[in-house]
């Protein structure tokens, strides 16, 4: 996946959540559907995944970026919210 941090775009390679904590309910829109969905999505979370030069990573995120990542990765694994 490609993230958009505000500054710059981030390859995140085989991203892998490993942790999260502070679950709440959203709702989101997505490019591959029309109108909004209800989702469960995590306040902060921590993910495993490589860079663009294959350096395993390992971070924290919280907020919109967080959320944008448990999304993505949703489409990783075949979920469409």
């Amino acid at each position: 996946i490609a993230v958009n941090m505000g500054f710059m775009n981030v390859p995140m390679l085989n991203p892998v959540i490993v942790k999260k904590a502070g679950k709440y309910e959203t709702q989101e829109g997505c490019l591959s559907l029309t109108g909004v969905r209800n989702t469960t999505r995590y306040q902060d979370i921590e993910v495993e995944f490589f860079d663009a030069n294959w350096t395993k990573k390992r971070q924290k995120f919280s907020g919109w970026i967080a959320q944008i990542i448990q999304h993505e990765c949703d489409h990783l694994e075949g979920i469409i919210i």
